[in-house]
């Protein structure tokens, strides 16, 4: 995944690589095909219990999904607030 992608084009990528239609994804997920469909595309939102069973369906873990909603865990939010200094480390550490 390059920097800056979506929820969506995360879970679009991630379906693809495992040579799932957007169909057949679907159905075993227990959803309509049309709501895969407008989460991919970014119309819809991905949301906390969607996240955990798409991480599972997938066989990523959930935060790597919550980072692509723009969402960082709570710990490493608690972590970050406690050590503001590492933000600056880690941004020289890994940004381009």
């Amino acid at each position: 995944m390059a920097k800056g992608d979506s929820a969506a084009s995360l879970l679009r990528e991630l379906r693809r690589r495992q040579g799932h239609t957007l169909r057949s994804a679907a159905a075993e997920l227990g959803i309509a095909a049309s709501q895969l469909s407008r989460m991919e595309r970014g119309e819809r939102a991905v949301g906390e219990r969607a996240t955990e069973r798409l991480a599972e369906y997938y066989s990523v873990s959930a935060e790597v999904i919550e980072l692509a909603r723009g969402q960082a865990p709570p710990d490493i939010v608690a972590i970050l607030r406690e050590h503001p200094e590492e933000i600056r480390r880690l941004r020289e550490q890994y940004s381009a």
